[in-house]
């Protein structure tokens, strides 16, 4: 019998639990010079309290032999069982155990507890510490890979929290009303915010009906005298308004202009423009009855909105 040999399989088992991110713990029982059962630890992918490298092995060997006594078999593992395992290599009339690092935290084969050496009706024999080195080595790299990675999330997370906030999320939207306000200024650039819902208190617009407002806002807007000062008109993530982007004209120009807009949406019959596999990458997505009833609830908003309404 070859300890030696066993070790190196069921290190080479620890291998492949680190490369899937599990503790890297692996397990081999053996009859004779046979390895007949195969063990890893999985617990995070098996999602699984029970899947041990110890209980897998043990699972595997009882399957081959046809029974639940494993009396003439040895099993290596190197790391040294826990409590569970310990039971199950007792249960399973286990010969022989041999371990490689030692658990103070969780050993249950002399570090925390000796369930070997307990008054079961039956105590294997057992060795610990050996190949304690290799089998130590592969759990220290293991769990240095894990805080090598928790700092780098960490520092990750530092500068995200670090980042100067965009100007849109130090907007009080507990108190945002619907309405057209200005968003940001880059330059000659403005943002407006056309905002159609009360934030986190009306329900969020319906994904059918905003797509079919930004086709036909986008078409009226980009076929108007003004067309040459529009950048941009898209929906919020927040499914609560629009985004309208304009260059060069006056904030009573972008309003006006707006509220021509809506109008059109809202008394808008036939066919929605741009709308196929062709031209649109989700043309089935759309409402048009939505639409209307989205823009005319808007133009009420607007009606007799200015200006000085627009600061928010």
């Amino acid at each position: 019998m070859n300890k030696k040999i066993f070790m190196q399989e069921a290190l080479l088992l620890a291998k492949e639990a680190f490369d899937e991110g599990e503790v890297p713990v692996g397990a081999v029982v053996t009859i004779g010079n046979k390895v007949i059962g195969r063990g890893r630890n999985r617990r995070e992918k098996g999602k699984n309290a029970l899947f041990h490298a110890e209980t897998e092995a043990i699972n595997e060997a009882c399957r081959r032999l046809g029974g639940w006594r494993l009396w003439e078999c040895d099993l290596y593992v190197t790391l040294e069982p826990c409590p569970m395992c310990a039971g199950a290599i007792i249960n399973s009339r286990i010969k022989n155990v041999v371990f490689g690092a030692y658990d103070n935290k969780n050993g249950a084969c002399g570090s925390v507890v000796n369930l070997f050496t307990s008054d079961f009706s039956y105590k294997p024999s057992y060795e610990g510490g050996f190949m304690e080195e290799e089998c130590s080595r592969i759990l220290t790299d293991f769990f240095k890979s894990i805080r090598k990675k928790n700092d780098k999330n960490f520092k990750n997370e530092l500068q995200v929290n670090n980042m100067e906030r965009i100007e849109s999320f130090n907007v009080d939207h507990t108190k945002l009303m619907r309405g057209m306000y200005i968003s940001r200024i880059d330059g000659d650039v403005v943002t407006y915010d056309i905002r159609t819902r009360r934030p986190n208190v009306e329900e969020v617009m319906e994904t059918g009906a905003i797509h079919t407002v930004e086709h036909l806002f986008a078409t009226f807007v980009r076929n108007s005298a003004l067309k040459d000062n529009i950048i941009y008109f898209g929906p919020m993530g927040c499914r609560t308004g629009f985004y309208f982007l304009t260059t060069g004209i006056t904030h009573g120009d972008a309003l006006k202009l707006t509220q021509d807009a809506l109008k059109f949406i809202a008394d808008f019959e036939g066919d929605v423009p741009g709308v196929s596999a062709i031209e649109c990458g989700n043309y089935r997505d759309h409402d048009l009855p939505g639409a209307k009833k989205e823009a005319a609830d808007q133009v009420d908003v607007l009606k007799n909105w200015t200006t000085a309404d627009m600061i928010y």
